[in-house]
């Protein structure tokens, strides 16, 4: 009986040694290790209705693989909004969120990203009140490596909120497309993961 089970565990060892050396995890060595640090800010303009309405955030997070990051970002109008239906009643939106990122080809001086942001966020009307609301904001753009710490954005997409409860006005109302430039700061390190047609895992 000892034979067999001391069979079983010498089989088992082997076959974790040879499969560990094929296992990628988050931060092995063959996985997206984490590759740098990054924060920024952006300035953009999005439309409600025939109104338009400036926005601006701030948001840092993690790069893995040099071509994935992961974050956190916090974006807000500057002036408040009309929506025409409403007679005149300003509007204010703030939301903050988990942001993910894919940026392929990221090593080239010009290549494109995508990004989603997810989170909550809170509507309000200047001595009316306000209320929470649900925000998901995917966008697609470029970006310049101007230099190594330093890279520029364009980005373009679609601000979908959700939940409002607000009187008079709807989730539509306050959904809006939205261009922006972001500045972006910080290190990234190693080097980038390219796979050549005939290279081996």
């Amino acid at each position: 009986m000892k034979k067999w089970i001391l069979s079983i565990v010498a089989v088992l060892t082997i076959s974790a040694s040879i499969f560990a050396q094929k296992e990628e995890t988050l931060f092995g060595k063959s996985g997206l290790g984490l590759t740098g640090a990054w924060g920024g800010s952006s300035t953009g303009v999005t439309f409600f209705d025939d109104d338009f309405a400036v926005t601006t955030g701030g948001w840092g997070g993690l790069e893995f693989g040099k071509n994935y990051f992961i974050g956190w970002g916090g974006f807000k109008t500057t002036n408040r909004f009309e929506i025409d239906d409403l007679f005149n009643d300003r509007f204010e939106l703030n939301y903050t969120g988990l942001m993910l990122g894919y940026m392929p080809i990221a090593h080239k001086a010009i290549h494109p990203k995508v990004m989603l942001l997810t989170g909550g966020g809170r509507v309000r009307v200047p001595g009316e009140g306000s209320d929470k609301v649900l925000v998901l904001q995917p966008s697609a753009g470029v970006e310049l490596n101007v230099m190594r710490w330093f890279r520029i954005g364009f980005d373009g997409g679609y601000r979908i909120v959700l939940d409002n409860d607000l009187l008079g006005v709807s989730d539509s109302d306050l959904s809006a497309p939205f261009a922006e430039v972001t500045f972006k700061f910080g290190f990234s390190w190693g080097k980038p993961n390219i796979r050549f047609r005939g290279q081996e895992d």
